[in-house]
């Protein structure tokens, strides 16, 4: 029997239904926020608060996890979701909006984790970069399935519409998440057994329930550069959600028409992210960190290009597609370095680390689009693809065993 079918209720499930609410605001916002009064530049900013808010959800996560458990750190974050979806839906100020999408970025972020430390502590090795796909593969068949969603609602009660969406999916998953035993005490019940740990290169010993600070201090040389390097995926990633919703406006088109795009691209971003988990598995994880990277620094370089509808959504797919290849690839690394005992304290590190890409690229987008225009902007970030190509070529090899990077050092 696959060993990753008991994971597919208790843990992927909610995890689609989840990612579907985070995935209905993420082509609305730069909208939502210009009916506000924002500018182009501040839209964009705006927009990005939800990467910013997965990376100050990554400062406490861990440790929370570590102490009340994966189970109920889902149900926490399912609440903070909901009323962040409430505050943004009620705002009538720039201020309340961002307010909320912060919230809803932090309450992804401890979501994300709890799952990812689940998997990491069940799965066994030789299917890990499989399941870690699999629960990349839930992000976008969120992105797919909540943006086509909120599409009718915006049509007719406008922007705001799509908070419903978020607001409906978090009290869904606390709901489910009350009601359903907790996967790690069914799995300890039913005799399964933990996956005996593959250590990293230059890994130091962990200690129970360390908090982010002794992590940082603990694993700063893998941080400092796979995490870094992880970082520019995120960065990548966050900047194609933003940068996308920017241009279709930049060539005049309606919110509603964008947002239907932007899940179609959603479906794209589905296809490979088992294939991806395949390759990882057999091959080794350089095999889709180093493509993915510069499949989507080609994809921002060919973005400017895109002046009319039809080319719009042909960049849009070319970018889905990219971003397809490379699920899973930095929850699969940060289970690969993680201690398999109480992996959360080093994984709200490592996540830190890349969501730290995702919380920046709004930033660089803004500032960037502000003063150079967004042809500039997107050029920027096709380049940094490039260099993050680079740094995981040079790195997973270092860190990583062979039979996990797929390539000797």
């Amino acid at each position: 029997m696959n060993p990753l079918r008991r994971f597919f209720i208790p843990v992927f499930l909610p995890a689609v239904v989840f990612a579907a609410g985070e995935g209905a605001l993420i082509p609305v916002l730069p909208s939502r926020a210009i009916d506000l009064g924002a500018s182009v530049a501040l839209a964009g900013l705006i927009a990005g608060m939800l990467m910013f808010g997965h990376m100050l959800g990554d400062l406490p996560s861990g440790s929370i996890i570590a102490r009340v458990g994966e189970q109920r750190g889902m149900i926490i974050a399912a609440g903070v979701g909901a009323f962040g979806a409430v505050v943004a839906m009620l705002a009538q100020h720039l201020a309340l909006l961002l307010v909320g999408v912060l919230l809803v970025g932090m309450a992804a972020a401890m979501f994300n984790l709890a799952r990812h430390a689940l998997l990491t502590q069940w799965v066994p090795i030789s299917h890990r970069a499989r399941a870690m796909s699999l629960l990349g593969g839930t992000s976008r068949a969120g992105t797919f399935i909540g943006p086509l969603a909120a599409a009718p609602l915006i049509a007719m009660w406008g922007s705001a519409a799509a908070f419903w969406v978020t607001l409906v999916s978090a009290g869904f998953v606390a709901v489910f998440l009350l009601v359903t035993p907790d996967p790690e005490v069914a799995f300890a019940e039913s005799g399964a057994s933990r996956p005996v740990d593959t250590p990293a290169a230059s890994q130091p010993p962990a200690h129970a329930h360390a908090g982010l600070a002794a992590s940082l201090r603990e694993y700063f040389p893998v941080l400092i550069r796979l995490g870094v390097a992880v970082s520019t995926v995120q960065l990548l990633r966050a900047s194609r959600q933003v940068i996308l919703p920017l241009w279709g406006a930049h060539i005049s088109l309606d919110v509603t028409t964008i947002s239907i795009i932007m899940g179609i691209a959603g479906g794209v971003d589905m296809l490979l992210f088992y294939a991806s988990g395949q390759i990882m598995d057999r091959f080794g994880r350089v095999w889709v960190a180093v493509p993915t990277l510069v499949g989507l620094g080609l994809a921002h370089f060919v973005l400017p290009a895109a002046g009319t509808e039809a080319w719009f959504v042909g960049a849009a797919l070319f970018m889905s597609l990219a971003n397809s290849l490379g699920s899973g690839i930095v929850m699969t690394l940060g289970a690969d370095l993680a201690p398999a005992d109480d992996p959360a304290p080093f994984l709200g590190a490592w996540r830190l680390f890349a969501d730290s890409g995702s919380a920046l690229a709004p930033l660089l987008l803004s500032g960037i689009a502000a003063l150079a225009g967004l042809t500039c902007t997107a050029f920027f970030f096709g380049a940094a693809g490039f260099i993050g190509a680079g740094m995981m070529w040079r790195y997973i090899p270092r860190y990583l065993p062979p039979e996990l990077s797929g390539r000797a050092r």
